[in-house]
């Protein structure tokens, strides 16, 4: 769950400052996916651990009404569920904490096999560094089991685990890693962190495609791309909110569907746009785009650039 305070600023140590605004709301990367995912009409299935208690079932609820199927989903009895306490300013700029209670509620490796046939079988998988090291890189290995037709594998990096990247053999099977730059420092390793040099070099790791998401835009590393494909995002009033990513990465498998698995500029173009779709909605309680805002954007930021050209 996400407890959000909307305030004009935040307070200094030993102070403190009036909210503008408060809501208690289902969240978390995995969850706004899958959310993300459904309304862009896939058929969508969220894999996670939640608890038995008045919060879990106001998440397995929100999920329902969204159309996401919550069959696939770990209920944990005799547990609480993990916050995130968010202050959030009034043109996006945010700050978060976050208790995990990963003691108790944690999506295990087991778990992950136990549904097995529904994960090898879908189109695209979406996985977040919300679960366990070990379960994330079994989950993508999973994926990986059927050698004729298996998922795309889309994986977000959000909160990077602080003992220990993941392995290169799980690298290598990463088709779409969706970061920010500051993601990318436990990659660098020993080396000076410059995230164009760890872009590259995840490349060189087996990584497929790298989309390097900011309030620009997207710069998109693939290794069948000589050079790095820069997508310009529609301008937005808000800066990039907390959910903007996973418009994106839902956007992302969105238009691989559609398009038979082949990346290219203008599915670069259609994801960077529900990214600012989601960010031009800030204020809005569910900023997640429907297809129709996204073509709308992109339908208005064309006209607007031709108008630019003829003057």
């Amino acid at each position: 769950m996400d407890a959000t305070f909307r305030t004009k600023q935040l307070p200094a140590p030993e102070t403190s400052a009036e909210a503008l605004g408060f809501s208690l709301s289902p969240g978390g990367k995995g969850l706004m996916q899958a959310v993300a995912s459904a309304r862009l009409g896939l058929h969508t299935s969220l894999v996670a651990a939640v608890a038995t208690d008045r919060f879990g079932d106001e998440i397995v609820e929100y999920l329902e009404r969204e159309h996401v199927a919550t069959s696939l989903l770990e209920r944990v009895p005799n547990a609480d569920t993990p916050f995130t306490g968010v202050f959030q300013q009034q043109l996006g700029d945010s700050i978060a904490a976050n208790w995990r209670n990963d003691k108790e509620i944690r999506l295990e490796s087991s778990d992950v096999a136990d549904r097995r046939e529904e994960l090898a079988g879908c189109d695209v998988l979406l996985v977040t560094f919300e679960v366990p090291r070990d379960t994330l890189e079994d989950t993508v290995a999973l994926a990986h089991e059927r050698s004729d037709e298996r998922p795309i594998v889309i994986v977000t990096p959000g909160q990077p685990y602080s003992d220990d990247a993941v392995s290169a053999d799980t690298l290598a099977q990463i088709d779409y890693l969706v970061a920010h730059a500051w993601e990318l420092e436990p990659f660098a390793r020993h080396a000076a962190f410059d995230p164009d040099s760890v872009a590259r070099t995840l490349l060189a790791f087996g990584v497929e495609t790298l989309c390097l998401l900011g309030t620009g835009g997207c710069n998109a590393y693939s290794r069948p791309m000589p050079d790095v494909l820069r997508v310009a995002a529609p301008p937005a009033i808000y800066k990039e909110s907390s959910v903007a990513r996973d418009a994106f990465c839902a956007a992302l498998a969105a238009q691989l569907i559609d398009n038979e698995s082949k990346f290219s500029e203008d599915v670069a173009r259609w994801a960077t746009a529900a990214m600012s779709c989601a960010a031009s909605d800030f204020p809005r309680r569910n900023p997640l785009p429907t297809r129709r805002r996204i073509n709308d954007l992109l339908d208005v930021s064309r006209l607007e650039g031709a108008r630019t050209s003829e003057c």
